[in-house]
């Protein structure tokens, strides 16, 4: 398998999200032509194993196989029932009192990748990613609200403060 192949199998397995073909480009510094090739190589090398490539006209991803999925099923049924790790509920927190916040601000905040925390909230459907491409936004779900014993986000405490104090530091980030 070349370079090329082996950073886009990197790529898409530390991030567990879809990449688009031409991300990968300029992740990469090679033509989308190389990538697409790069692909179909990917894709080869990954027959008979427990991974394979989905791919649609501009995005790739890499998943388990089909055929592992009650497996995979009882191992995320184990997770969900563990109470939340303090990194993803600060995560969490974020995402409940700034509804719409990306990643990268997310990031900002706590200092440090977010990515497994994200992941593990989406799981547990306490979060919602929405948007595509880097205008991705992270929300709070029903399951998030009855997981804080609220029925709206306005009643967690002090949200109103806590939501001035996270738009403020954000703003520091990024002054307009």
């Amino acid at each position: 398998m070349n370079k090329i192949s082996q950073q886009i199998e990197s790529l898409l397995f530390a991030t567990a999200d879809p990449k688009s073909f031409k991300l990968l480009s300029i992740l990469l510094g090679v033509s989308i032509e190389e990538i697409k090739e790069a692909i179909l190589e990917l894709e080869k090398s990954l027959e008979g194993h427990a991974m394979m490539l989905v791919q649609d006209k501009e995005e790739v991803s890499l998943v388990t196989r089909p055929e592992h999925s009650a497996l995979l099923e009882n191992i995320r049924k184990e997770e969900l029932s563990k109470e939340l790790s303090k990194a993803s509920a600060e995560t969490l927190s974020i995402v409940a009192y700034c509804a719409g916040v990306s990643k990268a601000q997310i990031e900002f905040i706590r200092g440090v990748n977010v990515s497994y925390s994200l992941r593990a909230l989406s799981m547990r459907g306490l979060v919602e990613a929405r948007g595509g491409g880097r205008a991705v936004g992270y929300y709070p779900t029903i399951q998030m609200l009855e997981h804080f014993g609220v029925s709206k986000v306005e009643e967690l405490p002090h949200y109103s403060e806590t939501v001035e104090k996270i738009n403020k530091l954000l703003n520091q980030e990024n002054p307009e």
